[in-house]
């Protein structure tokens, strides 16, 4: 516990390694639709090729946490890292719409890697009850540095649309060569085998997943994950085709919703669940995400959409780093292994999200992807409520 009251270095340099990770990514994604246009790519073309990473990482998660619970978080970060890195520069040099899909699903696919061994370094470094701290700290890296990420990606892109591409994959063999540098390896006691049947085509470890006891966590991680993702995809379309909000102010809007997030995250989630306890703090932010969605697409007029905005991101901020910690603190299974499969179901809503919420908001209309997604949410609540003892922590 002593060692928790500071900083963990292992634990600043894991930080500090999802945040410049996360700049790269920052850095393309705003991009993306752009650059496809340049391929003639029609909107719902764009669309799967947004998903076509979430499918990426929802195929391969599972694989990456079992080989981290072989090997060791160290190596499989640094070979995710190096494919990240490919995956950028081939994106950059694709002449093809379908090499602009194969280079976005690897990213996704090492991007998988990365994210679910840094949640495995996490678990691997931290005691139960400090695990709350680690998660929620590793959850501020990731939304700090999606503040820095896209503005450093429009900048670059006022030059050429490749640019921004080319950055990121320097940027994270930059990453590849710190974490080699000064990274140390986290797991003491590694598996004696690797069993891939179980870790690659993870349908099966998700129906494992769902009849055992973290079945409800991982509903509610999917539910959190396509929630997330369908505002991402709605929230732009309302601004600028019902506020007439401009798509830079837009951009400022989803800043501010990055710094919300990370300061959450960094100063006071820790606070929040020492007061509600873990399984509180989950059904409170979700119920700040149904409400805020709910009302959001009544907002009259910009400032109201922001605050609506910032109020939805208070809630999911404090939801994934504490669903990450129940799930950590739960599992029976290596930290690698339970990790990717949590990350499959996170996966699965991004997938679902961005395409059902470009869907329901031309189809149904505007109100349709916010009330949808809090609905879905109700109905969770509805039902977590009536699991015995889910407050019982």
């Amino acid at each position: 516990m002593r060692m928790e009251k500071k900083d963990n270095p292992a634990l600043i340099f894991i930080y500090l390694t999802v945040f410049i990770n996360i700049i790269g990514f920052g850095m393309v994604f705003p991009l993306l639709p752009y650059y496809a246009r340049e391929f003639q790519a029609s909107e719902t073309v764009i669309g799967f090729l947004a998903a076509s990473f979430a499918i990426g990482e929802f195929f391969f998660a599972p694989l990456w946490g079992r080989l981290s619970d072989r090997f060791g978080r160290k190596p499989i970060l640094q070979l995710s890292l190096l494919g990240i890195s490919v995956a950028f520069f081939s994106f950059a040099i694709a002449n093809t719409l379908t090499a602009l899909f194969v280079s976005r699903f690897l990213q996704g696919v090492f991007a998988a890697g990365a994210f679910t061994c840094a949640a495995a370094y996490v678990a691997d470094i931290t005691t139960k009850s400090g695990r709350i701290k680690g998660m929620s700290r590793l959850g501020a890296s990731i939304a700090t540095g999606f503040m820095f990420g896209p503005a450093i990606g429009g900048i670059l892109s006022s030059q050429s649309h490749q640019l921004p591409f080319f950055m990121a994959a320097i940027l994270t063999i930059f990453n590849l060569v710190f974490v080699q540098l000064l990274l140390k390896e986290s797991l003491k006691i590694k598996e004696e085998k690797l069993v891939l049947k179980e870790g690659f085509l993870n349908v099966k470890a998700m129906y494992k997943g769902l009849k055992g006891e973290l079945g409800t966590l991982f509903v509610l991680i999917f539910l959190w994950s396509y929630a997330l993702s369908n505002n991402h995809v709605a929230i732009p379309l309302f601004g600028t085709e019902v506020l007439g909000v401009t798509a830079v102010l837009i951009g400022i809007f989803f800043s501010l919703q990055g710094l919300t997030s990370g300061s959450v995250q960094w100063f006071l989630l820790e606070k929040i669940t020492q007061k509600f306890g873990e399984h509180k703090t989950i059904f409170l932010g979700l119920g700040l995400m149904a409400v805020s969605l709910f009302l959001l697409p009544f907002s009259p007029v910009s400032l109201m959409m922001a605050f609506l905005m910032m109020s939805f991101t208070f809630g999911s901020a404090v939801i994934r780093p504490t669903l990450q910690t129940l799930v950590s603190k739960q599992t029976h299974e290596g930290q690698g292994t339970t990790m990717g499969v949590a990350g499959a179901f996170e996966s699965s809503g991004r997938i679902f999200g961005p395409i059902f919420g470009g869907w329901l908001f031309s189809t149904f209309g505007f109100h349709a992807p916010f009330a949808v997604s809090a609905v879905l949410i109700f109905v969770a609540l509805t039902f977590i409520a009536r699991i015995k003892n889910f407050f019982g922590s």
